[in-house]
């Protein structure tokens, strides 16, 4: 199939299909006109590593991972790739409790500059930006 349909039917841009085989990611052929050329397995291919960037892997480590696309279950290179998901699990963990540390940081400081926007009519207060931003982010 030709990179139009392919992006279409994965739901990517063509763009992105071009960056996933510059990455070594998926591969094509070239056909007489010098049109890629995808087999039909390439579009199970795309949509796992749409899933994998989603999960937060980098095409760097999506690379990593292709030698055990083919894995049975029960196999070592099933095991190794189960464990690189975990250690992803375990980094993305520490990057969450980093990030509500920092978030906790930053709405102390806020909180203390709050008496200070007495005359600062503009400043909306913590808890209604906050409400707006959940509000929002529901709204999506």
């Amino acid at each position: 199939m030709q990179i139009g349909e392919l992006a279409s039917r994965a739901g990517v841009s063509t763009r992105a299909l071009r960056h996933y085989e510059s990455r070594q990611l998926i591969e094509s052929s070239r056909l007489d006109n010098g049109y890629r050329d995808y087999s039909s397995s390439m579009l199970q291919r795309v949509l796992w590593i749409r899933e994998l960037l989603d999960c937060g892997f980098s095409t760097r480590q999506i690379h990593g991972l292709l030698q055990y696309l083919e894995e049975e279950e029960d196999s070592e290179g099933f095991l190794a790739c189960l464990q690189q998901h975990l250690e992803k699990l375990v980094a993305l963990d520490a990057l969450q409790a980093e990030l509500a540390g920092r978030r906790e940081r930053l709405a102390q400081k806020i909180e203390r500059y709050l008496p200070l926007r007495a005359g600062l009519a503009r400043v909306p207060d913590l808890q209604s930006l906050e409400r707006a931003h959940w509000q929002a982010t529901l709204e999506t």
